[in-house]
């Protein structure tokens, strides 16, 4: 074998994985389903998205309820609610700034190794998004605690939300893998 049909062979290669991470692996059964296909890169950017939206939803819509809700003391109604907007608008902001970013990574221009090494860098971004916001949202939940009665269905929801969570941050990281592979 010489050095072009292994160049060649390379090249196949790179493209077919390519096809992979895209999920282009197969032909579609039905040619008019070609636009609804979705990519890992696809996925990413729409879970941005709709985080972005589902925060600012909840920053006005929670920030109202803290103030009819009865097992939260007087005193600590509107700071509650001033620090749960402030931190819902920062996860939105966030989430904002992750979608515009990998909006910006275009495999059909950019080489793989750019888009490879474009998603590592948003990765990279989001898992110090995950180190920065985490202790903010634990430190918000403690204060919550503090400012109502202290129930019991305050420490299932902090359980419930972490599992949550941490079922998102793995959908988030598998479909990096992909796209960075």
């Amino acid at each position: 074998m010489n050095s072009q049909n292994f160049d060649v062979e390379q090249m196949r290669k790179v493209w077919l994985e390519m096809g992979k991470v895209l999920g282009m692996e197969m032909h579609p059964k039905d040619p008019d389903n070609l636009n609804k296909m979705r990519t890992s890169l696809d996925r990413i950017r729409d879970r941005y998205r709709l985080g972005c939206d589902w925060s600012i939803v909840g920053a006005i819509v929670f920030a109202a309820f803290f103030f009819f809700m009865p097992s939260l003391k007087d005193e600590y109604r509107i700071p509650l609610a001033i620090t749960y907007v402030m931190v819902m608008l920062a996860n939105a902001y966030a989430l904002y700034w992750l979608w515009r970013g990998t909006g910006k990574i275009n495999p059909l221009t950019m080489s793989i190794t750019r888009v490879s090494s474009m998603a590592k860098y948003y990765k990279k971004c989001h898992l110090l998004y995950i180190m920065i916001g985490f202790p903010v949202a634990a430190l918000w939940i403690v204060f919550f605690m503090y400012a109502t009665d202290r129930s019991e269905s305050i420490i299932i929801g902090s359980i419930m939300g972490g599992i949550f969570g941490l079922y998102g941050l793995r959908q988030y990281l598998n479909d990096y893998r992909n796209l960075s592979e």
